[in-house]
């Protein structure tokens, strides 16, 4: 019995090399299942050699890796065979199950939920148990039925509905099923001291294992016109590695018609133009070509040219012998004009695209800013006391950006350009003002004022509502805090939200200065302008409370440019 045990160990070690030399293409069922065999083989041939009660209950645990899986993976082979898919919402379950079974198992020695009472028994040398069931055993027997059953079912419904199924591969492994189950059947009548459950699991294995094999042979059909059609597209002309002519299709006479005077076994000789150049990088190629590396470059694309309209693409191949010897090479030529042909219209046509969205998108941007642009200056037109000035902290804010770029603030092109652009629409929420406050002569009274400044907030969703959908969401966000924010104050004294430092979106911090700024150094109906000392003082003085401490100094130095700037426009 340990003899025959041993030669159960071999024959699921030699049936996975087997599956592994012959490189066929093994589902990962097969080679679990043959794996979990050579552990229950491996059980039982420990089994039989213990010397005491503790290594023959850990060697029937281990046997019954087989008992408890193999059942489940020769049924998911089966699937495969009748080429039904299992989905995993159905492979999961049944493993988690099998898992549960096991730890039943596991639970000899323990309990007498599976084996009651087990003794180990050493006849002639050879171990085994003598054990009474528990109320759990059941679960083997009702596996092995269901599995059976279920590979039964499956057979059937394959063999009425599947036409691409192999019948005679299928009653192969049901055969084998049906003869484990009888092995076991016939082991529990017999009441046999030795256990044969072995040799169910070699049927089995075997069972599984030569079908797929054989399947495996068979799964490229091959269809010998779609290949002699697809031979008739491409050519293809042999050298040997001295650079004798060894011959060509006729595909490749018509891409070179000297070919057909050429004499097979002689190098071709006073051959110029593309078929020249095309030997001279086939000797290249065989100059850098050795024994040691013929199989990573075993192909290689090389060149692509044209004669007339047409574009070929070439490719060179390895012809090897038997020791993988690389003895000559085969040169395969493409017609790839309609390719080449497609792609360079896909480009021109890419390129006149990319054009024209540009054209058009600057268009429509230029449009929309002219629009709003428009609307602000409509809006501006009621408010009696700040005449021009969209127009000027829209060109104060310009200045102030192009002093920001350069100045090592951190600040970059496209963000200063979304402020930049922002500009005219912060102070579109006065649309909503009431014409008596807004075309007022004079100073607001605190009512008044409470009234003037839901302008921002106004303007803030007013904006939103205009630009979103039409322009990117960075911009509508830039553009929006403009309008909303611009009145709000380092020290948080400001409005509508009395936010305080960093709170407020650095883009309103900088409109701040420009709206300030021209209120500062503009004539109003309740005031004469500034001079641009005064001005400046004020914003140097209010850095830290109304202004921010970093971009107010940095807006100082624009003085220059604001100098001028002011002096040539009408305030």
């Amino acid at each position: 019995m340990i003899a025959f045990n041993i030669i159960c160990v071999a024959v699921s070690v030699l049936a996975y090399l087997w599956l592994y030399l012959t490189d066929v293409k093994n589902s990962v069922y097969q080679n679990i299942m043959i794996l979990i065999m050579l552990f229950s083989n491996i059980g039982y041939l420990c089994l039989s050699i213990s010397q005491n009660l503790s290594e023959a209950i850990l060697a029937c645990k281990i046997h019954y890796i087989g008992g408890c899986f193999m059942p489940m993976l020769y049924f998911f082979t089966f699937c495969e065979v009748a080429r039904i898919e299992l989905k995993k919402k159905i492979t999961f379950p049944l493993l988690l199950v099998q898992i549960a079974f096991y730890g039943v198992i596991c639970t000899i020695g323990y309990s007498d939920l599976y084996y009651v009472d087990p003794q180990l028994v050493i006849k002639n040398g050879v171990g085994y148990i003598v054990k009474g069931y528990g109320p759990l055993h059941f679960l083997y027997p009702l596996t092995m039925g269901f599995y059976l059953a279920a590979s039964i079912s499956i057979a059937i419904i394959s063999g009425l509905k599947k036409k691409t199924v192999n019948r005679k591969e299928v009653h192969d492994m049901i055969g084998c099923a049906v003869f484990a189950v009888l092995c076991y059947i016939i082991q529990r009548i017999a009441h046999w001291g030795f256990d044969i459950m072995p040799v169910s699991y070699m049927i089995l294995m075997i069972g599984a294992i030569v079908p797929i094999y054989h399947s495996n042979l068979f799964t490229v059909e091959e269809n010998k016109n779609i290949v002699q059609e697809q031979l008739n597209k491409v050519g293809f002309v042999n050298f040997n590695r001295k650079m004798e002519y060894m011959g060509c299709n006729k595909f490749a006479t018509g891409i070179f018609p000297e070919l057909v005077s050429c004499e097979v076994g002689k190098p071709i000789k006073d051959c110029g133009g593309e078929l020249g150049e095309i030997l001279d990088g086939i000797r290249e190629f065989d100059s850098h070509l050795s024994d040691s590396n013929t199989a990573q470059h075993s192909h290689s694309k090389f060149r692509t040219f044209k004669i007339g309209e047409r574009c070929f693409e070439t490719e060179i191949h390895t012809i090897n012998d038997f020791r993988n010897k690389c003895v000559g090479y085969t040169i395969e030529f493409r017609d790839e004009t309609e390719h080449h042909r497609i792609i360079e219209l896909t480009s021109q046509y890419n390129e006149t695209l990319t054009k024209e969205v540009n054209e058009k998108t600057e268009r429509i941007s230029d449009i929309q800013q002219k629009t709003i642009l428009g609307m602000a200056q409509m809006v501006e037109s009621r408010d009696m006391s700040t005449g021009g000035h969209i127009k000027r902290t829209s060109d104060v804010v310009k200045i102030f950006a192009d002093k920001l770029l350069t100045s090592g603030a951190g600040f970059s092109e496209d963000f200063l350009n979304m402020v930049t652009r922002s500009a005219p629409m912060h102070d579109l929420g006065k649309i909503g003002v009431d014409d008596a406050i807004l075309c007022k002569k004079g100073k607001f009274t605190d009512d008044e004022y409470e009234q003037m400044k839901k302008h921002a907030e106004i303007g803030g969703k007013m904006v939103k509502d205009i630009l979103t959908g039409v322009e990117e969401e960075e911009f509508v966000r830039v553009a929006e805090n403009v309008a909303h924010y611009h009145h709000e104050k380092i020290n948080g004294k400001g409005y509508p939200m009395g936010l305080t430092g960093e709170q407020i979106p650095v883009e309103a911090r900088i409109m701040a200065l420009a709206d300030v700024f021209d209120a500062l150094v503009s004539k109003r109906c309740y005031k004469e302008a500034f001079t641009y000392d005064k001005a400046f003082s004020i914003i140097k003085e209010d850095s830290g409370s109304h202004f921010d401490p970093i971009l107010a100094p940095i807006f100082c130095t624009c003085r220059p440019e604001l100098e001028a700037y002011y002096d040539n426009c009408e305030k």
